[in-house]
Order: structure tokens, then C-alpha cells, then sequence
């Protein structure tokens, strides 16, 4: 495969516009990458996304007239108002800046040259996007393990999202293949002799991720489609050869290598750097998800798991089983370090404060919701299974006796992968 200089044939008047109109448009949404993406850059963004933070909401209080003021900007969903409505500010700008540019240059035939220079950058910033997913997922960074509400809770509970993080996080192994697939195609992408393999897996990767998104309602469908579209936009310079070899069994001539410089010795070290860049990436976002996850782990406080409550006492009474019970306990659940779940008896769940002191074995409940009841307890721990609380509620008495549930118990977690069943069950 040899380099081809770039084609001086004319572009139409059409190609122009469209380009110049992409231009604008893909260098907005992907700046200010590579500062984010980075190590220790991700600080730097700030100023850069606060000229948006103004500019967006009054486009859409000014220009749209939206009945509501845009407050919520991108946090854990990227379909916002204001993720939609910068769109369109940058849909508008776009038509602005290529109109003017058309005006300003519009005796330049074509831009080859620069057209490289864009694909790099989408090329860069797409398989930036996809070693992050990948290593997110190939460790414990997106997709946690079920946790114990989940798995205690009634199926219907769950929202269609909640259900597929659950779907995702029970899987280790394909979690591990996805997250595989998507990290190859990030790493191909960096590799420019092999960026339409890479662009190929990219299309194939985020059709699945969106059409995830837009099925379990996740609120990631405009950040997935745009990633979705940047991968189309990437073999748009094969399309023609594609379309060739897959459909119309043809022959396809190889493919040009892009130029980035006049020089052989510039575009080398091009792709050398790109490279580098790539395998730095993917280092670092494979040490950052590896490191995401082991602090989870050591962050699981004590007494991590499910209790089922075996007795219940208040002044010296038991309490009775009854599902219409609200006082007596059926489950705790201890999952985060600050904080326990109460499920009274007829299945509603109270998220409470605690406050643990492992010295002077004691437990301090204070209920959020709710009576909003307040514990105290001195606990006894004689085995990794059992746990006794004994304090007080106020000026009532209250003893309880637990017992740890083994997740084992649960379907989603003990039953593994088998090549042999005698019979289907569900």
C-alpha cells in the first residue's frame, strides 16, 4: 500500500459546503479532546465548558423561547435539555461559519488536505471514546456486580435501565467480551494502515450500545449517536471500495494511505505518535478502571451483605412475622459504608444512616424517611454469619438477631455456565 498525495481534482459546490459544514460541526462536539482524555487534563476543560454554559441556556430561553430555564447541564445523562439544545448551537453555528467560509474561499477546489486532518481527529477522539468504554467495561467500572437490592427486589421493580445494568453486571464473561470488542477497535483506530477495520468494529459496537440505549432507555442516545454517526463518517472514504467487495463482488483497489504532511519523514513520525497516543490511552484508561475497581472492593465496609432478620424483639416481646407489619424488620442491607437499608415486613425499603464504631461495637441507625426512627445498638458478631443488635428505639428495647444470606442462594449469581443441559428450565 502506497502513499498517495492528495487529489487535485475539483470538489462540486455541494461537497464544499457539506464539508466545511462537518467540519465545524465535529471539531465542536469533540473539543476540547484530547484535554479530558488525558491524565490530569480533565481539570483544564472547565473554562472551556462554562462559555457553554452560558451560551446554551440563553439560546434556548432567547432564540427557542423555552417555557423553562435550562439549570441541569451534562452529568450521568447526556440527554438533557441543555445536551440538546447545544446541539442545535452547534448546528447553528456550523451553517454561520460555513456560509461565511464558502464566501471567504470559495475559489479553493477542494480540501484534501484538510479533509485528513479532520478524519484524524474524529479517528482519534472516536477510539479515545472506545478504549474508555472498553476498559470500563473489560474491569468493574460501568458495569458493577448485581447489588443486593437488586437481587432481593422484585424483577418488576427495576426500570428498564436499572435491568439492563443488572443484565450487563450478572455476566462477567460477556462484559469481558464486549468490553474486548470495544477496546480492539479503539486500539485499530490509532493504527492508521488498519483504521477501516477499526471503524467497522466502531459501527458495529455502538449500533449495539445505542440501539441499548434507545430499547432500556438509557439516557446516554445522543452521546451514543453521535459516536454511532462519527463511525459511519470514518469509512465514508471506502464506502465506494466497501460496497465492492461485500455486495457486489467486485474487486477493490487498496486503499490510500492518508498524508498529513508534504514530507515522508513528518507523516512517519505521524503515525508513530498516533501509535503511542493510542497505547498510552489505552494504559491509562485500563489502569484507571483497574483502579476504580479495586478501591470498590476495599471500600466495602463491614458486614457487607444481605441480614435476614430471625428475631425481632421489642420490650422482651417478639415480634410476629406478618406481612402487614411495618415495625418489624424483614431484611438489612449493608452496602455502602455510610448507610443501611431497612425492608420492614411488608416490603418497603428505608434508607437509613449509619454510623459504625468497630471499638466500641456499637450501631447507630438514624431512619431518613419515613417514622424516622432513631437506633442505637451494641452489636455481637460471633461469626462471619451471624449478627445480634441489642438497644434501644427511643425508650423501647429492641433486640435483633440476623443471619447473613449467602448470595450463592441467588440463581443470577450461582448459575454458571454449562455446555450441557438435559433439560431448558426458567
Amino acid at each position: 500500500m502506497q502513499d498517495a498525495l492528495p487529489t487535485t481534482n475539483p470538489w462540486s459546490q455541494a461537497h464544499r459546503f457539506g464539508f466545511r459544514l462537518a467540519f465545524v460541526y465535529l471539531v465542536l462536539y469533540n473539543f476540547p479532546f484530547p484535554l479530558g482524555a488525558i491524565p490530569h487534563t480533565f481539570a483544564a476543560i472547565g473554562s472551556y465548558d462554562a462559555i457553554w454554559h452560558k451560551t446554551v441556556p440563553w439560546f434556548g430561553k432567547h432564540i427557542l423561547h423555552l417555557k423553562n430555564e435550562i439549570t441541569n447541564f451534562t452529568n450521568g445523562s447526556t440527554d438533557t435539555t441543555y445536551d440538546f439544545v447545544r446541539v442545535l448551537v452547534f448546528v447553528a453555528i456550523a451553517f454561520i461559519v460555513a456560509f461565511l467560509w464558502s464566501i471567504l474561499d470559495h475559489s479553493r477546489p477542494n480540501y484534501t488536505r484538510l479533509n485528513q486532518w479532520l478524519l484524524l481527529y474524529v479517528r482519534l477522539s472516536l477510539g479515545s471514546a472506545m478504549l474508555s468504554y472498553g476498559a470500563g467495561k473489560i474491569f468493574q467500572q460501568q458495569f458493577a456486580d448485581p447489588n443486593w437490592y437488586q437481587l432481593i427486589g422484585p424483577a418488576g421493580e427495576n426500570s428498564p435501565y436499572g435491568l439492563l445494568w443488572l443484565f450487563m453486571g450478572a455476566s462477567h464473561g460477556y462484559r469481558l467480551f464486549t468490553g474486548s470488542v470495544e477496546l480492539l477497535g479503539g486500539i485499530l483506530l490509532f493504527v492508521p494502515r488498519l483504521r477501516t477495520l477499526g471503524a467497522i468494529i466502531a459501527v458495529a459496537a455502538f449500533t449495539n450500545v445505542f440501539a441499548l440505549n434507545v430499547c432500556y432507555n438509557v439516557p446516554v442516545k445522543l452521546y451514543s449517536l453521535h459516536y454511532l454517526s462519527m463511525s459511519i463518517f470514518l469509512l465514508l472514504p471506502d464506502a465506494e471500495r466497501l460496497l465492492n467487495f461485500v455486495l457486489l463482488n467486485r474487486a477493490a483497489p487498496p486503499a490510500d494511505s492518508p498524508i498529513l504532511f508534504q514530507k515522508p519523514r513528518r507523516n512517519i513520525i505521524a503515525v508513530a505518535l498516533q501509535v503511542v497516543l493510542g497505547l498510552f490511552l489505552g494504559g491509562s484508561f485500563l489502569y484507571q478502571a483497574h483502579d476504580f475497581e479495586a478501591q470498590t472492593d476495599a471500600s466495602r465496609p463491614p458486614f457487607f451483605g444481605i441480614w435476614k432478620v430471625e428475631d425481632f424483639t421489642i420490650d422482651g416481646k417478639s415480634v410476629p412475622p406478618l406481612l402487614t407489619d411495618e415495625t418489624r424488620w424483614q431484611h438489612m442491607i449493608v452496602q455502602y459504608p455510610d448507610g443501611v437499608g431497612l425492608q420492614s415486613m411488608s416490603g418497603d425499603w428505608n434508607g437509613c444512616r449509619l454510623k459504625r464504631d468497630m471499638e466500641k461495637k456499637t450501631f447507630v441507625i438514624d431512619e431518613v424517611l419515613g417514622a424516622k426512627r432513631h437506633f442505637q445498638f451494641s452489636f455481637s458478631n460471633p461469626n462471619p454469619q451471624s449478627l445480634t443488635l441489642d438497644g434501644t428505639q427511643g425508650e423501647r428495647a429492641v433486640h435483633v438477631q440476623l443471619h447473613r444470606v449467602d448470595e450463592k442462594e441467588f440463581a443470577l449469581i450461582s448459575d454458571h455456565f454449562q455446555w450441557i443441559h438435559e433439560d431448558a428450565y426458567y
